[in-house]
């Protein structure tokens, strides 16, 4: 049954006392071979000449790695004669790899009986092998023996004392403890205290000058407990090992919850999600990314332009707008919206069933287009996601920003790393030299940077393996279509609605008037706000549609342009009321007016009450102030004659140029 002297088991015994099948065993003692473990348990394999495996090779198992339950099945089955009784040695932690090296040491030796020359001859060329003396190896093998085979006599033996604290506060401030005549008892309650001692500094803002202030702050605090508790020690014996405050390290935390959100939202765990099953367009992640990249303006100043990024959850590619701001100048709702704008024409991108947007208020505008998103989003989905406040983490288009600045512009001239303030990136004390070229030149080196980089595969995540063009492309073989939409349509949606009462063919708005010929004068009309800054109002004329308006010019008085911007306007605005005549059908006032006199109920007058006479004086009188009156009104009051003066001041102009005017 058990071979060389109960040590070794074969394939076929082992098999028969774990009760598997043989080539179960095999695998087993196969894996045990290549170092795995078996039932938390290190089996100690060897490959033997001998029948029951392949080329003449069988594997043995040493008896004595095995689990003590199956060693003590298998000597329960043996003679009682055949049990033998040996200690089990306790060895320290962590000593499989030495078992391993010593038995390896002595394995051949062990195939032969102790005291013969064969024996003797293999330990002679052991030492030599690893470099060990032959007395060593034979202490090896007695160890072995008179453990019964029990690997384990092969490690360090555990110290008496293991499991036992040795030191409490340190080495050096337990020797000067106990030396200053104090009793060692207390050494453990004076450990538990600088414990959290240690802990508490770590929570406090001590932790961001690093370790070693910790271990500053903790050692004078001992001092000045050791002085409160009657056991005073000088500063030299107040000593704490690194090793002891960096036990404590993970408390910092506590103080960056506390200081630095952040920081401490970036700490957080998180979950990964699978963005696979998201078809191009279901999500749109939008943020602003300011470049590391100097370029010139059209009047050649310095400017460092700004990404607006749109990222397609389900491909990972990113439509990319890039502006130039004025200095002191930040990104506004017309670059956000003029971005969305061109992204939703491009024909390989269209309208998104879902926007992820940031917190800014340069985004608060997509609020208007809800209704939109969700005609062509599933039901029950959120339109649009307001990313966490100071939270990178939660907006993926933060990863790919951080790519890009690594795979595309650093790439590029004018790059100036990511501190602006360094000016060590190309010359020492100098600034960055810009990009060579334009602004359009520059935007289209970037774009086909960018294209290049979708097209490498993805290294890590849930896309790995697959690049965003072939991603996106993959999408367009199973059928993916885009959503168009009016651009038009969906620009007038991002305006502001309200209404205006025109005055002589003037509308107010914001401080400012605007004109257009063709405005209905004394109505409420409705006017439509543009978003982007220095548009003018949009109004809408009945039967007519939406007019752009114009500022109002003013003129200087006596200068002929005024009175040619007031014949343009009036004649326009002729050509208006004509036109809305010829909308109208021909209509006989007179007639429906006798019509309703037809039908009018009349009575005979009814005989005067009293009749009062009147002196041929008082008649004179009447019929002078009659006459006084008539001609009064007759003459024309000084406002109409300052307005007739100008009039024919017009008129004059305009028939002093109308000659040159057919001329030319």
């Amino acid at each position: 049954m058990i071979q060389k002297d109960g040590q070794w088991l074969s394939s076929p015994e082992f098999a028969d006392l774990v009760g598997f099948r043989r080539q179960s065993a095999n695998r087993i003692l196969r894996n045990a071979k290549s170092g795995r473990l078996w039932k938390e348990a290190r089996l100690v394999v060897r490959i033997v000449n001998g029948r029951g495996g392949a080329a003449g090779k069988r594997y043995e198992v040493l008896l004595s790695s095995l689990p003590w339950t199956y060693q003590k099945l298998l000597i329960d089955r043996s003679e009682p004669s055949k049990i033998v009784e040996y200690y089990r040695p306790i060895p320290a932690a962590n000593q499989g790899s030495i078992i391993e090296r010593r038995l390896e040491m002595i394995n051949e030796a062990l195939d032969y009986p102790p005291g013969t020359p064969e024996r003797t001859f293999e330990l002679q060329r052991a030492a030599k092998k690893y470099r060990k003396t032959v007395r060593t190896l034979q202490r090896y093998c007695k160890e072995l023996t008179d453990s019964g085979g029990d690997v384990n006599a092969l490690a360090h033996k555990r110290p008496s004392n293991a499991g036992q604290r040795r030191v409490h506060v340190s080495r050096v401030f337990d020797k000067a403890f106990v030396e200053a005549g104090y009793l060692a008892s207390e050494l453990p309650e004076l450990s538990n205290w600088i414990d959290g001692t240690i802990a508490a500094y770590w929570q406090s803002p001590s932790q961001r000058h690093g370790w070693w202030r910790v271990q500053l702050e903790s050692q004078t605090a001992l001092q000045m407990e050791c002085e409160k508790r009657g056991c005073p020690l000088p500063k030299s014996a107040c000593k704490l090992s690194r090793r002891r405050i960096m036990q404590s390290e993970s408390q910092r935390i506590v103080d960056i919850y506390q200081n630095d959100r952040k920081l401490f939202d970036d700490m957080k765990p998180r979950i990964r999600r699978d963005n696979r099953t998201f078809q191009p367009m279901e999500q749109i992640v939008m943020d602003v990314k300011p470049l590391d990249c100097i370029v010139r303006r059209a009047d050649g100043s310095e400017t460092w332009p700004k990404l607006i990024g749109f990222m397609d959850t389900g491909t990972h590619r990113i439509f990319c707008h890039f502006v130039t701001l004025n200095k002191g100048e930040g990104i506004r709702q017309e670059h956000v919206l003029d971005g969305f704008l061109r992204m939703v024409s491009d024909p390989h991108w269209g309208f998104p069933q879902q926007v992820y947007r940031d917190n800014g208020s340069e985004y608060k505008m997509f609020d208007k287009i809800r209704s939109a998103l969700a005609m062509i989003a599933d039901e029950g989905i959120r339109t649009i996601i307001n990313a966490k406040p100071y939270s990178g983490a939660s907006k993926p288009i933060e990863s790919k920003f951080a790519k890009l600045d690594r795979a595309v512009f650093s790439q590029m001239e004018g790059w100036a790393g990511g501190d602006r303030m360094n000016k060590k990136t190309q010359n020492v004390g100098k600034s960055t030299k810009p990009y060579s070229g334009s602004f359009d030149q520059f935007v289209q080196e970037a774009l086909e940077r960018i294209a290049d980089f979708e097209s490498w595969e993805i290294r890590s995540g849930p896309f790995a393996g697959v690049s965003p063009t072939q991603c996106y492309h993959d999408h367009l073989d199973n059928g993916w279509r885009p959503v168009n939409v009016d651009t038009l349509t969906l620009d007038a949606a991002f305006c502001e609605f309200s209404t205006r009462k025109v005055d002589r063919g003037v509308i107010s708005y914001g401080g400012g008037r605007y004109r257009h010929p063709e405005l209905p004068n004394r109505q409420t009309i409705p006017v439509a706000i543009p978003y982007r800054r220095g548009s003018y109002p949009l109004a809408k004329i009945p039967d007519h549609g939406w007019v752009a308006t114009e500022p109002e010019i003013l003129h200087l008085p006596g200068n002929i342009s005024g009175a040619i911007e007031t014949s343009r306007l009036q004649s326009k605005n002729e050509k208006a009321v004509k036109r809305s005549k010829q909308a109208a059908v021909n209509i006989n006032a007179k007639a429906t007016m006798a019509r309703r006199i037809i039908n009018i109920p009349s009575k005979a007058a009814p005989a005067p009450l009293i009749e009062l006479s009147q002196s041929e004086r008082a008649r004179q009188l009447a019929d002078a102030r009659f006459d006084r009156e008539t001609k009064r009104k007759a003459q024309p009051t000084v406002e109409e004659r300052r307005i007739a003066r100008q009039m024919e001041e017009t008129e004059r102009w305009e028939k002093a140029r109308g000659p040159r005017s057919t001329k030319t």
